[in-house]
Order: C-alpha cells, then sequence, then structure tokens
C-alpha cells in the first residue's frame, strides 16, 4: 500500500508544483508564476477547442454505443443456433489494442484501395477523402471508437438481463404486457443503477481516448479532431512545455470531476 500510495501521490504533488511554475524540459531553472498557466487555459483558443471536441466526441460515442449495446445484448439474450459463436466474434473488437484499431480504421478510410470506399463505389458513390475533412474526420475517429466498444456496453447490459427477476416478467406477461411494455417499465428500470454506472465508466474512458485518434488523424486536418488528451500531450512532450501541460491535465480533472459528479448524484435518487 505504501508503494501504491507513493506511485499515486507523488506523481499528482510533482505535477501540480510544476503547474505553478514555468518548468520547461531542457531549460535550465524554473520560476513560481502562480496561476498564470491555469489563466492563460483559460484564454487559449486551442484548449477551447479540444475541450468542445473532446466534450462531443465522448457524449457521442457514449450515446451511440450504449445504444447499440442494449440492443445487441437484447438480441443475444434470445436462444438461436450460433449465439456463442456471434457472441464471440461481437466481443472481439474489444480485444483489440486502440492502437492497432487506430491502424484498421486508419486503412478503413483511406480514400484508395479502402473497404469502405470499395463499397461506396459499387453503388455508385465516390467516396470522400475521409480524414482530410472535417466532419468527415470527427466523423471516422468516432466509428472506430464505436467499434471497439460497444460490445463493453454490450456484455455487461447482457449481464444485466440475464440477471433479472424471471418471476417479475413472467407475472408482466401473464398481466398481458407486451414485449415493449415488460423492457420499457420494469427491465429498463430495474437496470437503471447498472446502465448508469456503466455510463458513468465508459464516458470517463471516452475523455481519455488518445491511441486511436493519434494514429488515425493525430489532431488534424488542422486540429479539428484533436482531443485534449492528445492537445496536452503535444504540449507536455514535443513542445517541453511541461508546467503548462500539467495545469491543463488539472483543469481536465476537474471538468470530469463534475461530470462525475453530476452522473453519481443521478445514480444515488434511484
Amino acid at each position: 500500500m505504501v508503494i501504491l500510495l507513493a506511485l499515486i501521490i507523488y506523481p499528482l504533488i510533482f505535477s501540480l508544483s510544476k503547474s505553478l511554475t514555468d518548468f520547461t524540459l531542457g531549460m535550465p531553472g524554473e520560476q513560481f508564476i502562480g496561476f498564470k498557466n491555469y489563466i492563460t487555459a483559460f484564454k487559449d483558443q486551442t484548449f477551447h477547442q479540444s475541450l468542445g471536441f473532446s466534450i462531443l466526441f465522448a457524449v457521442c460515442v457514449t450515446s451511440v454505443e450504449f445504444l447499440l449495446g442494449f440492443l445487441t445484448a437484447l438480441l443475444l439474450q434470445r436462444k438461436f443456433i450460433g449465439k456463442r459463436l456471434v457472441t464471440i466474434l461481437l466481443i472481439l473488437p474489444m480485444m483489440v489494442t486502440p492502437v492497432v484499431v487506430g491502424i484498421i480504421w486508419l486503412l478503413m478510410f483511406q480514400p484508395d484501395f479502402s473497404v469502405i470506399n470499395g463499397l461506396l463505389s459499387i453503388i455508385g458513390i465516390k467516396g470522400p477523402i475521409w480524414l482530410q475533412h472535417k466532419w468527415t474526420a470527427r466523423f471516422a475517429v468516432m466509428v472506430a471508437d464505436i467499434w471497439q466498444w460497444t460490445p463493453f456496453f454490450m456484455l455487461i447490459l447482457l449481464g444485466g438481463l440475464l440477471n433479472l427477476p424471471v418471476e417479475v416478467v413472467e407475472s408482466a406477461k401473464v398481466d398481458g404486457a407486451s414485449n415493449l411494455q415488460i423492457l420499457r417499465y420494469i427491465k429498463i428500470p430495474i437496470m437503471m443503477p447498472l446502465i448508469l454506472v456503466v455510463i458513468l465508466i465508459r464516458l470517463i474512458d471516452s475523455f481519455k481516448t488518445f491511441d486511436s485518434i493519434f494514429i488515425m488523424t493525430n489532431g488534424g486536418p488542422g486540429n479539428v479532431t484533436e482531443v485534449l488528451s492528445l492537445y496536452i500531450y503535444r504540449t507536455g512532450l514535443p513542445f517541453m512545455n511541461v508546467s503548462y501541460a500539467a495545469a491543463m491535465s488539472y483543469l481536465f480533472l476537474i471538468i470530469l470531476i463534475i461530470a462525475t459528479t453530476l452522473l453519481i448524484r443521478r445514480l444515488q435518487r434511484i
């Protein structure tokens, strides 16, 4: 426990202290400047844009992943031939590392000789240069994340569906409730704590997305797909401005804590 606490607490104290200085890697000396880095972040348009896209990215991918995962879980709840094989195939994307996911979808969205544009050409549509335009590039990085993490929702929600009290569902059927009514008034309300927990976990994780976007677009074109984690990395390592990167990291942490607190309060009301 001592070692674990040291590995957690010391980096936090170190980064917090550096965020209050003008420390730059490779430059001798540092000076205490207080909250200047934090004030600079509030005025930094690139910080605002990266934060805005991070929020857009997290909300969009989490919403779509939950919807697709829940629908898939409802289908897998039923008995059919080949169910185990289908389940294994659906879980496979979650087992792939994010870097490999980025490479796979980078190839999928290539303008020439790619699967997606090849399929579009069959139906007479000329595919765009996906990763070179603002909204198509954003769409592409979101698709990669949705492909990888929809199985996460599917697995947990399927477990919740399979552990619902059978007596309650059977009683509703005897009373004449339709499948849609059972889903709306029984299954979803009972599963709501589980749903909120899995959304919370995935929402926090989606804010930290880095690898796949770094591989696919590196934040481009321009910086339209640059999430905040990528901007912090770029500031702290390639540009060596460790103090400013640390300050942005703490602002990012505060935002995540606020979002998490709101979701936890929602959970406690249930």
